[in-house]
């Protein structure tokens, strides 16, 4: 049977809410909490696609996440804001060491910080004395990066103030924008490299980019869907004939995720989705266990070579679909690919002459352009360094470094407490953050998805879930 996600409606004003608030506000307060969230989850969709700083879609979306977060403070909900406060706390660090590198330095004190040398010798030869600076050489930027954590701080404020039930909807609302964004690739590689249904500008290249300007990033969210519809085929109420309709549901859009990802072009979405498919099995297995032993040993044997059949058939299809690009890559070389390599020994040149206080979030590009070697001039350029890791440590310096340590080593922690225990209320969502995340961390590696805000709150719908869980659990004892 599958699984329905319960929680009681606090017993009264006592949590967290004032005294005078009645039951029915309570309730009514609940609604507006998730209907403001599933529009700005749907705001995401349309307009946070882009990293780029001069995207128009950049202030609706930031200003969407201050209306939310205006919202939630009319009308706190009905869930408990304990649950997202490490959240919170992390997000804050990382603000904290945005806006340190905001404040100006006199200059002595800035004339002494690691790779400054070739600027105050350019600000000498032009006969310019040294004004009062930040560590962040491109300020315009690191106020940008700052306000960036709009749309996380406001994910988590707004998962912290819902119920356990509105998992599901928040849930399914994911699914659909998925799945609309896949939609939109499939139009996208239907009609050429310059038709409208191309969202951001940026250079034709005939892949699938759905919702986004990036194909990677597109990739990585086709992925992301793949687990999330394994945990949506498991929760929900009625019978057994519910939850065979659920799971021939999700089964189905499984399939076109995974015939859309090759569309996308994006190798790293390949080997993504591989991982994806197969870390959806033990998310899918408790529900699938009960359909399954419902069934009689023909029907069983029925099922399992038609899933090989299907599975034969992705593959032929993903191999034929759309020109199969990202196989075609596969064997031939790439430009972008071979720039990410070219690119490595003066990234890693960057990082020793910055360290330890980094040359400021968002100054990549700026700082990048004095380190370009000659060979590597063309006629696109690397606005990011593909290696969000590598970026990080670059522009935050040490802090960046303690940073990424801190939330790669909370993640593990927490992954093995999830994958370890007995599964019960919130413990399955918690898992499927785990791989949320994971899947995140991994295309990090050789790209820069948590720079775009739609991938952003992925991440921290990931991270609450998995908070959500921990926190439960910590209660009960």
């Amino acid at each position: 049977m599958g699984r329905r996600i319960g929680g009681a409606v606090p017993p009264g004003p006592a949590a967290g809410l004032p005294f005078q608030v009645t039951m029915a506000e309570v309730h009514k307060s609940g609604r507006v909490a998730i209907a403001a969230y599933i529009a700005f989850l749907g705001c995401a969709a349309l307009t946070g696609g882009s990293s780029q700083l001069g995207a128009a879609s950049q202030p609706v979306i930031r200003l969407a996440s201050i209306g939310l977060i205006a919202i939630l403070v009319a009308y706190p909900g009905v869930g408990d804001p304990r649950i997202t406060r490490r959240g919170l706390g992390f997000l804050a660090l990382v603000a904290a060491v945005v806006a340190i590198q905001l404040v100006p330095l006199p200059p002595g004190l800035w004339s002494m910080l690691p790779g400054r040398a070739h600027y105050l010798d350019a600000a000498a030869a032009a006969g310019q004395s040294q004004p009062w600076r930040p560590i962040n050489l491109t300020p315009d930027r690191g106020w940008n990066s700052l306000f960036a954590l709009l749309p996380p701080v406001a994910t988590l404020a707004a998962v912290s103030r819902l119920r356990a039930q509105h998992q599901v909807t928040i849930l399914a609302a994911m699914v659909l924008i998925i799945l609309a964004s896949a939609m939109v690739g499939l139009g996208q590689v239907s009609g050429g490299g310059d038709d409208m249904l191309r969202f951001y500008a940026a250079p034709p290249t005939g892949s699938a980019v759905g919702l986004f300007a990036n194909r990677n990033h597109q990739a990585l969210l086709l992925c992301c869907g793949i687990p999330m519809l394994a945990l949506w085929a498991e929760f929900g109420a009625g019978g057994l004939s519910n939850v065979r309709m659920r799971a021939l549901l999700a089964a189905a859009a499984g399939a076109f995720l995974i015939l859309m990802i090759p569309t996308t072009g994006s190798r790293a979405g390949l080997a993504l989705g591989g991982l994806a498919l197969a870390l959806a099995i033990p998310l899918a297995w408790p529900a699938g266990r009960h359909a399954i032993r419902s069934l009689s040993r023909r029907q069983r044997s029925i099922l399992g070579l038609g899933g090989i059949v299907l599975l034969m058939l992705l593959i032929g299809a993903a191999l034929t679909f759309a020109r199969a690009e990202a196989v075609r890559r596969l064997f031939e070389a790439d430009p972008v690919a071979d720039a990410r390599i070219r690119l490595l020994p003066s990234l890693l040149r960057m990082i020793r002459d910055f360290f330890p206080f980094g040359s400021g979030f968002g100054s990549f590009d700026a700082v990048y352009r004095g380190y370009e070697p000659f060979e590597n001039l063309a006629v696109t350029f690397m606005n990011q360094a593909h290696d969000d890791y590598l970026q990080v440590v670059m522009e935050a310096g040490l802090p960046g470094l303690i940073l990424i340590v801190c939330f790669v080593a909370w993640w593990a922690v927490k992954s093995l407490q999830l994958w370890t225990r007995r599964g019960g209320e919130g413990t399955a969502f918690g898992r499927l953050g785990t791989v949320l995340l994971l899947l995140i961390m991994l295309a990090s590696i050789a790209d820069y998805p948590l720079r775009t805000p739609l991938m952003m709150i992925v991440a921290a719908q990931a991270a609450a879930w998995m908070l959500m869980a921990s926190r439960r659990r910590h209660d009960r004892a």
